[in-house]
């Protein structure tokens, strides 16, 4: 008779990683808020000293340099390890029931790329769900690969990242690069801007669609659709790197026992501080190049992404840590209706149809705006969970991939 492959429960779901996702979406909103508040063609520009930002102070733009040290690019990639990782978790539970994994996970990836496409063109232009079904069913064809096969493909890759992009810098313009916006592009961002603060639905829609064509120019999906696969593949490295690496140490079992790899944990920890760190944190104050800054602090973004998670490992397998770090775990369970509201809620609250603040909040405000929002979904999370198994998207999602849920 055929067995029904039903979701993860709660007992066997390995609360760390609940707490890793959880501790991503609020680096993710934190992120994303500038982009919340302005136009996607803004990151043509992104010293953010223009016109749109003469308001903001000095406290202000020392922010902007630190999320650009610490949070963007990383907590994102963090996501991505987590998304490699779930994928190997349901691979070996489909395994133990002998059903069709290609087909479950296929079903899983396409209702992804559907909720992701909803979200990007009616929500908010910065979605990466649909990148995230994409390059899903590319990991899909390596789910058998060994862990170490896995490892092995995810750090050449990380190489190869890492060659393309300084020999792109050192043969590319810097001063051309960072150009100032054009006087097209100029009136095109003023436009968005004024119909985020006071248009109406139909001139919303039309503005983030705009702005989602543009966006998919910009990270690599626009190739896809061109029918250029390798150019896409190409500018999306670090998620499929990361989506290997996630999905390596899932089979490594590593995680699963973290005080017996505990020793190993340490000296990668100890690598990527010192690696990622001064990349990441001490370059920047040295070199001038603006346009070398961003490069230094994309290509050691995955670095900082692998210490930020083994340092939350680390803490969370203390008492103390545990008791603080377990409220992260809420919101990681419910981590698909928490990234899509994330959108809605910030969409609505600055738009024309709330406080209409959109281009006019500094980001220090925005910030703390952001964290709150992140705050209340951790409350909201801990007392949906407290009465349903599932938050509500995730419930659609999953009954989607599996045909039905069994209680």
């Amino acid at each position: 008779m055929e067995q029904k492959v039903s979701p993860i429960s709660g007992k066997d779901r390995l609360e760390t990683i609940d707490m890793l996702r959880g501790f991503a979406l609020l680096g993710i909103i934190i992120a994303n808020i500038v982009w919340y508040l302005y136009p996607a063609y803004l990151q043509q520009e992104p010293s953010f000293k223009n016109e749109w930002t003469s308001f903001w102070n000095q406290s202000d733009f020392a922010a902007q340099s630190a999320l650009d040290m610490f949070v963007i690019g990383k907590f994102v990639l963090l996501f991505s390890m987590l998304f490699g990782f779930g994928m190997v978790i349901m691979q070996e539970r489909i395994a133990i029931k002998q059903l069709n994994f290609w087909g479950i996970y296929s079903r899983r990836l396409i209702a992804l790329f559907i909720f992701g496409s909803i979200h990007a063109y009616f929500i908010w232009f910065g979605d990466i769900l649909t990148d995230y079904a994409i390059l899903g069913f590319v990991l899909l064809l390596m789910h058998k690969l060994k862990p170490k096969i896995l490892l092995i493909i995810s750090i050449t890759l990380y190489s190869l990242l890492i060659i393309l992009i300084t020999l792109g810098s050192l043969s590319g313009d810097s001063a051309a690069m960072l150009a100032r916006i054009s006087e097209e592009d100029q009136k095109l961002i003023q436009t968005t801007i004024e119909v985020h603060q006071s248009g109406n639905m139909e001139q919303l829609i039309e503005a983030n669609i705009a702005e989602r064509t543009y966006y998919t120019m910009r990270n690599g999906l626009y190739a896809l659709y061109s029918g250029m696969p390798l150019a896409y593949l190409i500018s999306n490295l670090p998620f499929l790197l990361i989506f290997m690496f996630g999905a390596a140490i899932a089979k490594k079992k590593w995680v699963h026992y973290f005080q017996q790899y505990r020793k190993g944990f340490f000296i990668t920890w100890l690598f990527t501080l010192l690696t990622g760190g001064t990349l990441n944190w001490i370059l920047p104050f040295i070199v001038e190049d603006q346009y070398a800054v961003q490069t230094i602090q994309y290509i050691s973004s995955p670095l900082i992404t692998i210490f930020y998670a083994i340092s939350l490992l680390f803490i969370y397998h203390t008492i103390k840590g545990k008791k603080v770090l377990q409220w992260f775990t809420f919101p990681g369970r419910m981590a698909f209706t928490n990234y899509i509201s994330q959108s809605i809620i910030c969409t609505f609250l600055f738009g024309p149809f709330a406080f209409g603040v959109y281009g006019k909040l500094s980001l220090t405000t925005a910030i703390l705006i952001a964290i709150t929002i992140y705050i209340v979904q951790m409350f909201f999370s801990k007392w949906w969970l407290a009465k349903f198994r599932f938050g509500p998207l995730e419930y659609i999602w999953r009954t989607i991939t599996y045909w039905g849920i069994r209680s």
